[in-house]
């Protein structure tokens, strides 16, 4: 039983002593004991309601992990790091994110769920490496036409919040490729939706949305499409045109399109019952 005991607070010190030799450091003390060495700070589930403004004291810094806390907002020192990649901030307190959040030019994901925030900052759209923006589950009403200005986007998720539109810059992501727009207040998509042809994955569900333009039918990447409870009474006929589209995700009040004939035997039609969940290949 000794030897056991040995042998696992052996295999700890080893897991930590690894961890920050990949410049992983899980307290403030001890990263600002070797500031030259942090590259990420990892301190999730603390209960922490406020950061220190120490993060330009370590030049190397690429992520920053501060999930599972209160926190209300982020110190000015984060804003001065010139090299942080990654910001995960999700399930805390943070009802708003500040305009300097433009100055991290080098930010590459940006994690933000199961705040408050009530809107986005104009700015995000000033981070031109950002290919991952994660706000669901917040507050927000509305999206900045800014947002047409991330080309490297790949990813946006923005679901469950109180989005009533979404600007035509959307469409100028030319490299998304999973949009999820779900449980929103949403009364319509950009004509020129179609523009996104890197698109995969859309997910428009539970909306108050009247129609789905048919410029959707030029996502010819498309392979997923949700649409459940959406709002529209009908897909466009477009739809049919998409060799990839494996997967449409739709309820028994929609009329859906009349599947091209060489594409029958990989269109998936599937309507979805209420209270049917999960029910995506991607939930």
């Amino acid at each position: 039983m000794t030897c056991l005991k040995t042998i696992s607070f052996f295999l700890l010190f080893l897991s930590a002593t690894i961890a920050n030799a990949k410049g992983v450091y899980r307290n403030f003390e001890e990263a600002l004991s070797n500031k030259n060495d942090v590259q990420v700070l990892h301190l999730t589930e603390r209960g922490l309601d406020e950061l220190p403004d120490i993060f330009d004291k370590f030049p190397n810094l690429e992520e920053i992990n501060f999930n599972n806390n209160s926190i209300k907002e982020l110190p000015p020192s984060i804003f001065r790091c010139k090299k942080l990649l990654v910001i995960k901030m999700e399930r805390n307190a943070l009802e708003s994110i500040p305009n300097a959040i433009s100055r991290i030019k080098t930010l590459q994901e940006l994690h933000l769920s199961f705040n408050k925030i009530v809107a986005l900052p104009d700015s995000i759209g000033y981070l031109p490496d950002l290919e991952t923006l994660n706000a669901r589950n917040n507050k927000l009403k509305g999206v900045p036409a800014s947002i047409g200005n991330l080309k490297a986007l790949e990813t946006l998720r923005l679901s469950n919040n109180w989005i009533e539109t979404v600007p035509g810059q959307l469409s100028d992501l030319t490299n998304l490729t999973f949009l999820d727009l779900c449980d929103n207040r949403l009364i319509a998509l950009p004509e020129n939706i179609g523009n996104l042809t890197n698109l995969k994955m859309f997910f428009v569900a539970r909306n108050l949305l009247t129609d789905i333009p048919s410029s959707i039918g030029d996502c010819q990447k498309l392979m997923e499409l949700d649409v459940v409870r959406c709002g529209a009474m009908a897909l466009p006929p477009s739809l049919a045109s998409i060799r990839t589209l494996e997967y449409v995700y739709m309820d028994e009040r929609t009329i859906s399109f009349y599947p091209n004939p060489r594409n029958r035997f990989r269109q998936n039609i599937l309507v979805i019952k209420p209270g049917q969940e999960p029910y995506r290949v991607i939930q």
